[in-house]
């Protein structure tokens, strides 16, 4: 490893310090803080590029910075950055898009009274996503996590007076709380087995891997919300659209897959939690695309579909591929934010107006909105050379030629081709189609909501290419695999277009006396579906508040706090209260009885003769 030079290490942890500068000092009158923070966030993603060159420069050294914080019992706590490929790439990443997303929050909220709070807890949010990803030891990466969760939960509620956004808001935080259980469990586990709380070093036997892998895999089902934690996501939605953007884009549902990807080592000594990581992202993948068949709200839409990549990234964790599962975040990050400041800018124009039935025809009205909005659907999709094809058709490829069950591989193949129908079905009612939009609605287009737009639109282009030449090791070998392997994820993609395309057509040519009647059939199958998933929404909430109240309320907090001493009190008082009746007699007599008992005592023990030593030695 090389030794970290000090000026790398001061441009490493530059951004840090301008994202914190503006929050330190005073408003000015002359410059408003928004455009203040739009400013530091622009120039923090230029500085963090520096130490990107320098990593590949130097052919993806990796250097480290440490100095000694505490000691818990034989674990030293260190402050700990890393400069490596993770930490890199994902720093430009992250600060390109919350640059772009600041930059569209400036005209998005510019009612808002309390924008300047707004953007105080964004470069909050931003600055603990950034401690998250350059922490090297495990401790130091606790601290960035709840930095996240917190802050989620202020920017999810930030429309507090709203009764469904308090509800959101809770959701997440229950969900997110019961997740941290599995991280807390692996740094017990680590310091009582007296290991470092390093990354690089979480390494150990596969008997003893059990617990801790499946901890980091609890924490992280709970936080990038995979199966039977899948719920907050898409309620989340209940905040600012920014907001969404922000967390579903490149931080904090994407924490938990990193978290899986810098303790892999330690995941993979355990092949139980291997496999269970596998087939459970393929099952999260499928599932979240065929929920966002079935939605309406355009948000949820595009919140099923990042759920569903998510379970994507999971599954290529399962393969033992994090290379490809963190290059399928860096793509993921430009048009997953993309689509939903699109989403916003349409929302906006049409008077909060959610419902994809009752929009159409967009594409003139809002000519730049719907192109990234057909960009960013293509880029999900997997369209050849954008910039989702290079790690979606790489992870496809990854599971074809590995030797994993096929279940994991059907699922994965579904919810590729779910992907792109509902990719379509969003574009067909949003942009295409029949204008159904209010003839007096406020449809308009700002360069402060397209410039952002645009930007995000050529790293979904470009970003795929860039990243993949440079991320992936250059001695890669070649896999050899049949053609019909090789062409899976475009044949896919095909299936998926012509399926679509075949849909609308018949839909198309309905005659308009049934175009307003449903299927008893499908509308049955379609009741069925939505009960079963809100049935099993509602039960783990349930069971979240249940454990939550009962063993910390009702145990720890009543039955081991309170309750206890106030019946220890009473115990003690009302056997005491029988020997005060206040009558003098009855304690002179007992008084009188105590003295004379201890001075018989006192006077036997001095009266009683020592026995004689002689004579016992003669006996």
């Amino acid at each position: 490893m090389a030794q970290p030079s000090t000026l790398i290490i001061m441009l490493f942890l530059l951004p840090l310090a301008i994202l914190t500068l503006p929050m330190l000092m005073p408003s000015s009158k002359l410059t408003s803080p928004p455009s203040t923070k739009v400013l530091t966030t622009k120039l923090a993603f230029l500085t963090s590029l520096i130490p990107l060159t320098y990593l590949i420069y130097n052919d993806l050294t990796i250097t480290t910075y440490e100095a000694q914080w505490s000691t818990i019992g034989t674990a030293t706590i260190h402050i700990s950055f890393t400069l490596d490929i993770y930490s890199a790439f994902f720093l430009p990443t992250l600060l390109f898009v919350v640059w772009s997303i600041m930059e569209f929050t400036t005209q998005y909220m510019k009612s808002d009274l309390k924008i300047n709070t707004f953007f105080n807890q964004l470069t909050t949010f931003t600055l603990m996503m950034m401690i998250l990803v350059t922490a090297e030891n495990l401790f130091q990466f606790f601290i960035g996590w709840e930095g996240v969760g917190i802050m989620s939960f202020m920017l999810i509620n930030w429309w507090s007076f709203r009764s469904n956004s308090n509800k959101a808001a809770m959701q997440a935080v229950i969900y997110n709380r019961l997740a941290d259980i599995g991280l807390v469990i692996t740094l017990a586990w680590m310091v009582t087995n007296d290991l470092s709380l390093d990354i690089k070093g979480m390494q150990t036997t596969p008997d003893m891997a059990l617990i801790p892998a499946f901890g980091l895999l609890l924490a992280a089902a709970g936080k990038s919300a995979q199966f039977g934690f899948h719920p907050w996501l898409p309620a989340a939605m209940e905040g600012p659209t920014p907001v969404s953007a922000l967390l579903h884009s490149s931080t904090m549902v994407v924490a938990g897959v990193f978290l899986l990807i810098r303790t892999s080592d330690l995941l993979y000594s355990s092949e139980t939690a291997t496999t269970t990581c596998l087939l459970l992202g393929a099952f999260t993948s499928m599932l979240a695309a065929s929920c966002a068949l079935t939605q309406n709200d355009l948000k949820k839409i595009i919140a099923y579909s990042t759920t569903s990549q998510l379970g994507l990234m999971m599954t290529s964790i399962g393969l033992k591929q994090p290379e490809l599962a963190f290059m399928h975040i860096s793509t993921h990050a430009f048009f997953k934010a993309m689509l939903f400041l699109c989403a916003g800018t349409i929302i906006h124009s049409l008077d909060n107006e959610q419902d994809i039935r009752k929009m159409g025809g967009l594409k003139k009205a809002l000519p730049t909105t719907s192109s990234c909005l057909i960009i960013g659907s293509l880029a999900l999709s997997g369209m050849p050379f954008m910039a989702g094809f290079y790690s979606k058709d790489a992870i496809i490829e990854s599971i074809n030629t590995s030797n994993v069950n096929s279940l994991s591989l059907a699922m994965t193949l579904v919810a590729t081709i779910f992907t792109t129908l509902y990719s379509l079905r969003m574009v067909y009612y949003v942009a295409l189609n029949t204008t159904r939009t209010p003839p007096l609605s406020a449809i308009s287009e700002t360069p402060q909501t397209t410039n952002p737009l645009l930007r995000l639109a050529i790293g979904s282009i470009a970003a795929g290419l860039m990243i993949s030449t440079t991320i992936l090791p250059p001695n890669i070998p070649q896999l050899t695999m049949p053609t019909s392997a090789k062409l899976a994820a475009l044949s896919i993609l095909i299936l998926g277009l012509l399926i679509g395309s075949i849909l609308i057509t018949m839909a198309d040519q309905l005659p308009n006396s049934i175009k307003g009647t449903q299927n008893p059939l499908i509308s049955k199958i379609l009741h069925s579906y939505f009960i079963l998933h809100h049935t099993l929404s509602s039960m783990a909430l349930q069971i979240s508040q249940k454990l939550s109240t009962h063993l910390m309320d009702q145990t720890h907090y009543e039955a081991l706090g309170p309750k206890t001493m106030t019946s220890l009190q009473m115990l003690m008082a009302k056997l005491l209260t029988n020997f005060h009746k206040a009558r003098i007699n009855p304690y002179l007599k007992a008084i009188i009885l105590s003295i004379v008992l201890i001075s018989m005592l006192y006077f036997t023990s001095m009266n009683a003769e020592p026995p004689d030593a002689d004579h016992e030695l003669e006996l």
